[in-house]
């Protein structure tokens, strides 16, 4: 897939998740796309889109082992949000929703960095919320994930 994805995890199952998501992308701006309900789009044309599934999909079964000894909740659906086009624009906007549904979800929200964050970004993430580390990647709560998006070094990876 080409464009931007984030991935929430979530404790809940896909129907009690899917309506949260869908209340979150219309608080966004975003607008469904009639003939295919999971496609949506901005004001200004950008495609987004959604999918739901299990975790262990796609999650690697390590990450979600370190996620529920940091939880002590095991992760029902693995939440997808993407836009399909790579565009800069787009990219605050799955961070703000990924961070409100995991906020509204229990869920954790799965970054990227372009480089090895540094000691002093992570304590600030960890400090501010609860972070899980995976080699230069981290799962962060929806507390960590805001913080995360109003850093100046905020950035979500293609």
């Amino acid at each position: 897939m080409g464009g931007t994805a984030l991935q929430v995890l979530s404790p809940y199952t896909v129907e009690r998740v899917e309506p949260i998501l869908i209340e979150e992308m219309f608080a966004e701006g975003l607008t469904r796309y009639g003939p295919d309900p999971s496609y949506w789009h901005c004001a200004d044309g950008l495609p987004f889109g959604y999918d739901l599934q299990k975790p262990d999909v796609e999650i690697d079964p390590e990450e979600l082992q370190l996620v529920l000894r940091a939880t002590g909740r095991q992760m029902r659906c693995d939440i997808g949000i993407h836009i399909f086009v790579s565009d800069l624009a787009g990219r605050p906007v799955l961070a703000r929703v990924a961070q409100r549904v995991a906020r509204r979800c229990d869920g954790w929200v799965f970054v990227e960095f372009h480089d090895r964050p540094s000691t002093d970004l992570l304590d600030h993430l960890c400090g501010v919320g609860r972070c899980v580390r995976v080699d230069d990647a981290v799962y962060l709560d929806a507390q960590a994930m805001a913080a995360w998006i109003t850093h100046p070094q905020f950035h979500v990876v293609k």
